[in-house]
């Protein structure tokens, strides 16, 4: 007498110890991971049986399913396997990466997320020169668990961690002055966010991609990118994501000599922000926003157009700000501060300025930051 036990999927989930109710509560815990979802359980018990009875096998679908809570190789599931085709090393390399692909689930795209944090955490502090390899690494991790996952919730988790990960290298690439690298990080990260459909970052990406064009001296340029970013998909950025976006069309209007339109962006940049305490707002790792924040952009865009009042404002924010959290951050505040004090004549004041700065430059690797140093070394 033969039992059901002589079929492969039976015997699998004889090996488990587990009834058809749970096998199938197996497989819509699986597929809720991937983001799909299953009929009612009779059919999918009714597909069980006819499995366990040797009359069908699993489709592509529920065999991949099933081989991930089976933890076992798909062929192992079927009453027949598959004859494995002869194949070379190319299609060889690209199975090994499909398998390896299969093991994204949620746990994976957050350990992913956390270690795009974990840089940026790093980067604020010590700079991107020490972090080269390391977010290339990453980059190229997630990159190719993206080109070579199958389903779809799985492509758009890793879609955000690359988008984020791909604008974090290319601001990188800004601040040692790579802008050609900078700007191909941008674009991963733009097509990235683009599949993702997440347009915070998207807005994000392609106003930091701005950027280039700003130290390539092209500010119309940058402030036509700028102002298309926030334009898209309005209706879906959350407040504080627009008050950035004001703030960076600021400092792109300044560069455009338009101080009215710098003073007048920031002004609607500060009414944008939301309150800490009664904000619902998301989480957006990537995006460092408060009052000291937007003071020390403000001050920024004051001396860039020449106001008096720069000064004060550059004062405030750096006595709100944490010494040795934004190293980079703090060193282009200090040449704010130094340029300010020099166009009014107290090179006693933006010496001092210029040397903590220097200090800081040497700290973080900053190219960006040194040319600002050297340039008005050059003034004193």
């Amino acid at each position: 007498m033969t039992t059901n036990h002589g079929k492969p999927i039976a015997r699998a989930r004889a090996d488990q110890g587990w009834t058809r109710t749970q096998t199938i509560f197996q497989i819509r815990q699986a597929a809720s991971r991937h983001g799909y979802s299953l009929p009612k359980d009779e059919s999918i018990a009714r597909r069980m049986a006819s499995w366990e009875n040797g009359h069908s096998e699993p489709d592509e679908f529920y065999l991949t399913l099933l081989s991930e809570i089976f933890q076992t190789d798909p062929d192992a599931l079927l009453n027949r396997p598959r004859k494995a085709p002869e194949i070379d090393a190319d299609d060889a390399e690209l199975l090994l990466r499909l398998d390896t692909a299969r093991g994204v689930d949620a746990s994976l795209i957050a350990m992913l997320n956390a270690h795009t944090d974990l840089i940026r955490m790093k980067d604020r502090k010590l700079g991107a020169v020490v972090l080269a390899n390391e977010m290339r690494a990453h980059l190229d991790q997630v990159e190719t668990l993206l080109r070579h996952s199958v389903f779809q919730a799985d492509r758009s988790g890793l879609a955000f961690v690359l988008a984020d990960a791909s604008a974090l290298a290319g601001w990188q690439a800004v601040d040692t002055g790579s802008l050609s690298d900078a700007w191909e990080h941008f674009e991963r990260a733009k097509a990235a966010a683009r599949e993702a459909d997440d347009p915070k970052i998207l807005a994000f990406a392609s106003a930091e991609q701005a950027y280039v064009l700003l130290d390539l001296q092209r500010p119309q340029q940058a402030l036509t990118m700028i102002q298309q970013a926030h334009r898209e998909d309005h209706h879906r950025l959350p407040p504080l994501m627009r008050t950035w976006l004001y703030a960076a069309e600021a400092e792109a209007h300044a560069a455009c000599d338009d101080a009215g339109s710098a003073l007048r962006t920031m002004d609607v940049a500060a009414s944008n922000l939301p309150d800490p305490e009664s904000s619902d707002e998301d989480t957006m790792t990537y995006l460092a926003l408060n009052l000291v924040h937007l003071a020390r952009w403000r001050g920024g865009v004051l001396a860039q157009i020449g106001d008096a009042d720069a000064i004060e404002n550059l004062n405030q924010a750096l006595e709100g700000m944490d010494s040795g959290a934004f190293t980079r951050a703090e060193a282009g505040l200090r040449c704010d501060l130094a340029g300010a004090l020099l166009a009014r004549g107290e090179t006693g004041e933006a010496a001092q300025q210029i040397e903590q700065a220097r200090r800081l430059v040497v700290i973080s690797g900053s190219t960006r930051q040194r040319r600002r140093v050297e340039q008005l070394a050059r003034q004193l």
